[in-house]
């Protein structure tokens, strides 16, 4: 049986690989300036001349990418080099001349002294990290919100009524669902109907089954639906233990 997973924990999934992606890239991108700004401090600079310009197409998931090798003739000590260097823009074509920077105890390694790579790491970085901490604290403030009607709340017994699919809300492209319930308060008697959170799989079997909602005493508004339990509970009551 395919494990049905709530919404609140592909939130924390999501944004704990996000804010990984995040920081990798970050760090990827202080390892490149570190190691650029190294190699300027002892760099000597000269003129190259781009002698060619190979671009390569890219196709990735339908969407099409080119990527260029720049290869640069310069002279140092009278002495000719021909090498690939580690950047390029719209502007550079065959024949122009532009700035380069060589290491004086091994010319071969030349460099444009661009940026470009630590820009990209550092924007992209920035923004996987605050996606997945935006992530992380959706899914930790909704949390303590549970656990706090769990702890002080009514604890009341409904019955899933129906199970619809949230066409508002994609998951890996496809569409979560949502369990609506009615608990009749023992109190006073009066019926109220509540949602669930989002779950991931269909959930359609677990129609007409018993579900604790906990219910803000002073605010029935305020809610949660405890599909965890009901779905561990499920689970364990439908497994089966085959030791032949």
């Amino acid at each position: 049986m395919k494990k049905k997973v709530s919404v609140k924990k592909v939130f924390m999934q999501v944004g704990i690989i996000f804010s990984a992606v995040g920081v990798l890239l970050l760090v990827i991108g202080m390892i490149i300036h570190t190691a650029n700004t190294s190699f300027m401090k002892s760099a000597d600079m000269t003129y190259a001349e781009i002698t060619d310009i190979v671009r390569h197409h890219q196709y990735k998931k339908g969407n099409k990418g080119d990527n260029y090798d720049v290869w640069i003739e310069y002279t140092v000590d009278g002495k000719t080099y021909n090498s690939r260097i580690n950047s390029y823009d719209s502007s550079m074509y065959v024949g122009k001349e532009i700035e380069v920077y060589y290491d004086p105890e091994n010319p071969s390694d030349v460099r444009t002294g661009s940026n470009v790579a630590v820009a990209i790491c550092t924007a992209m970085g920035g923004l996987f990290f605050a996606l997945g901490m935006t992530f992380l604290a959706v899914a930790i403030i909704k949390g303590m919100k549970r656990k706090l009607l769990k702890q002080n709340g009514e604890a009341l017994t409904g019955t899933i009524i129906n199970v619809s699919m949230n066409t508002n809300v994609r998951i890996n492209n496809r569409h979560p669902y949502k369990a609506e319930c009615k608990v009749i308060n023992p109190f006073d008697g009066e019926e109220y109907l509540y949602s669930s959170e989002n779950i991931t799989s269909d959930i359609s079997h677990l129609i007409g089954m018993a579900v604790t909602v906990y219910v803000d005493k002073n605010n029935k508004s305020k809610y949660y639906v405890d599909m965890d339990e009901l779905m561990e509970r499920y689970n364990t009551e439908n497994a089966i233990h085959d030791f032949r």
